[in-house]
């Protein structure tokens, strides 16, 4: 006969892990094989769900353990003038007003601009903050070119780093973090869940690359017509943290979203710019655009 489970077995597992775990977690680290003893689990588990201990999750036979931390907020004490001196390329910094904590997305469709804009944005800030740059987009020689017509100082005042996922786990809080860029590959329903794990991190800002779809083109009375998604792959999920999402395709870009204008009678939603690329692939001839209402973009 196996040994009995106790609750107390179950309870002391437990204290040892943390966030969700899965039924079959138990049974392999407390080894239980008896069809008896699995019966019990289920009750041990229900136990300390009526204790508000536990509680189920969306996935089937899945708990988590349930965290009564809330950290108090001293939201009388803070200072509203406190706005970061975050520049960014554009002069679009004029336009916003950048507290600390907060997340910027820069979607745009392959060979936009998005990383130029990105690299253009260290360069702006490499003299204000300490600069993290997570790189998943190019390697070391093709980064130099692209650094190079900017002037760089050698050694560079950033930091640059290669990484793919879980960017969370390596952001300094305290720093400026720059992600060229964040790629889900087919589980886009992740990047939101990404974003979410690195404003929960954030004490500075977080200046996230996305991609976005390709345009699509469609012909209206025998007219070519390109539709530009404003939105990164992901969709609404990218834009949930952002207090700045910026769009850019078709050599336009937009502010489609400022959650805190600069100025409270200047509304910067939807605000636009053109743009062409020089020799180098960085902004030229850049332009306030005041397309018509029909425009796709």
């Amino acid at each position: 006969m196996p040994q009995k489970l106790s609750q107390d077995k179950v309870e002391q597992w437990l204290n040892l892990v943390s966030g969700s775990f899965n039924v079959r977690d138990i049974w392999a680290e407390l080894g239980i094989e008896h069809s008896e003893n699995k019966e019990y689990l289920r009750v041990c588990l229900y136990r300390l769900e009526q204790k508000g201990i536990i509680a189920k999750t969306s996935k089937n036979g899945t708990y988590r353990k349930i965290d009564l931390m809330a950290n108090p907020i001293e939201w009388q004490q803070a200072d509203p003038g406190k706005v970061l001196p975050v520049k960014l390329p554009f002069g679009i910094h004029e336009y916003v007003k950048i507290y600390p904590k907060s997340i910027i997305i820069v979607a745009g469709s392959k060979n936009e601009g998005k990383t130029a804009f990105l690299y253009q944005t260290i360069s702006l800030n490499m003299d204000r903050f300490i600069v993290d740059l997570f790189n998943s987009e190019t390697g070391p020689e093709q980064m130099k070119e692209r650094f190079a017509p900017l002037d760089i100082p050698e050694p560079a005042p950033f930091n640059v780093f290669e990484r793919y996922d879980n960017f969370a786990d390596v952001i300094n809080p305290d720093h400026l973090s720059v992600v060229d860029y964040l790629d889900f590959n087919s589980e886009v329903y992740l990047v939101g869940t990404e974003i979410d794990a690195i404003f929960r991190k954030l004490k500075n800002v977080a200046i996230i690359g996305l991609q976005k779809p390709p345009p699509t083109v469609a012909y209206v009375r025998g007219k070519k017509t390109v539709y530009d998604r404003d939105l990164a792959y992901g969709g609404g999920f990218t834009a949930k943290r952002a207090i700045l999402y910026i769009t850019m395709g078709s050599h336009k870009l937009k502010l489609l979203y400022v959650k805190t204008p600069a100025n409270p009678r200047v509304n910067p939603n939807n605000m636009s710019w053109k743009y062409e690329f020089d020799d180098s692939g960085y902004f030229t001839n850049i332009q306030r655009y005041y397309g018509e209402e029909q425009d796709s973009f």
